[in-house]
């Protein structure tokens, strides 16, 4: 009889263990499922997302030296998984950036403004790149880059001198041009190569860009103050009222907004992932002021920078090729010059 107890009860003992187990699992699995689908969704904003920390402009002097030109530039910025985290407007989604030249020059300093259009002339300005140059035959130039007051705070510079450093960026800053660069893009009205992301949470973007950009050569300006800059950016007082991230150093209607709109508006998924625009027509049928200009121009198309344009063949334009003109050389030569019969 004590060892039928012993054996009945060593018998309970296993099953009760043997249950606990199958309940830890099943609760490893559960959050395991809820972790992924937390990933999947939007990022999950407690208050604490900071506009200054979801666009890192010390690393923006990396993708300065990988451009050609402003175009690339652009296109280089609002890369996928790159350095833009910006979600300012609250859709859930990362907000375009643009980039303009300055219409403002001077002999030795030209530059860009980096900023988001919403809506018309709703923009608000990120950030402001200076080129500056000593002497004309440099192949660089010392590059300032100062962050938007409202986002970064006052006097928020990095600095890097690149004056003896063959820039190409610069080069192409610098040069003889008829246009200068103004981006045709916008929210809702991206090039033909872009799809609107999702925004990630802060953390796991700032992990991403320090595997990106582990050595940034940017540094911070002690005293900016003593850099005198002779041109000034077209978008320099422009700001957007209706942001939901934190700002350092907001408006007066910025920060009433923030107060009167404390929770971001909820998500509402894109159907095109390229994007719509405000007329609802397709973006080719938007007409801009550069219509009637050389339809082989893409200073202002959505096609990416760096690709080349398909060329027509030499029998679709009528003519023989290099290759036949040869030919019907050498058969000329062996009928002895004769014109070859039909």
């Amino acid at each position: 009889m004590n060892f039928i107890r012993l054996l009945t009860v060593f018998i309970i003992v296993i099953a009760f263990f043997t249950a606990c187990g199958s309940f830890q699992t099943e609760e490893t699995t559960d959050q395991s499922t809820n972790t992924n689908s937390r990933e999947e969704t939007l990022a999950d904003f407690d208050g604490d997302y900071w506009a200054k920390d979801n666009f890192d402009l010390q690393r923006v002097g990396e993708i300065l030296d990988e451009s050609k030109d402003a175009k690339d530039f652009e296109y280089r910025l609002n890369s996928e998984d790159g350095l833009n985290n910006l979600d300012l407007n609250g859709d859930g989604y990362v907000d375009y950036i643009s980039v303009s030249e300055f219409d403002d020059r001077a002999d030795n300093q030209r530059g860009f403004s980096l900023f988001s259009r919403f809506d018309g002339n709703a923009i608000q300005e990120l950030a402001s790149i200076f080129f500056d140059r000593d002497r004309p035959d440099r192949p660089g130039a010392r590059v300032y880059i100062n962050g938007n007051d409202q986002i970064y705070g006052e006097n928020y510079f990095y600095e890097r001198n690149w004056l003896d450093k063959s820039l190409n960026i610069a080069d192409w800053a610098f040069g003889d041009r008829d246009e200068y660069y103004r981006s045709p893009y916008y929210y809702d009205n991206y090039p033909d190569y872009y799809s609107a992301y999702r925004v990630t949470d802060t953390p796991v973007y700032r992990t991403r860009i320090d595997q990106l950009y582990p050595d940034p050569v940017f540094v911070k300006m002690v005293n900016p103050a003593m850099v005198k800059f002779k041109i000034k950016s077209p978008y320099k007082d422009k700001s957007f009222d209706k942001i939901y991230a934190k700002l350092v150093n907001p408006t007066r209607g910025q920060s009433e907004f923030g107060r009167n709109n404390p929770n971001r508006p909820e998500f509402v998924p894109i159907r095109n992932g390229n994007g719509r625009n405000n007329s609802g027509k397709p973006e080719k049928e938007i007409k801009t002021k550069d219509d009637g200009k050389d339809k082989n121009d893409k200073s202002a198309s959505g096609d990416k920078p760096d690709k080349s344009d398909r060329k027509n063949t030499d029998n679709e334009r009528g003519k023989n090729s290099p290759k036949d003109d040869k030919e019907n050389e050498k058969k000329e030569k062996r009928d002895g010059g004769k014109p070859g019969k039909n």
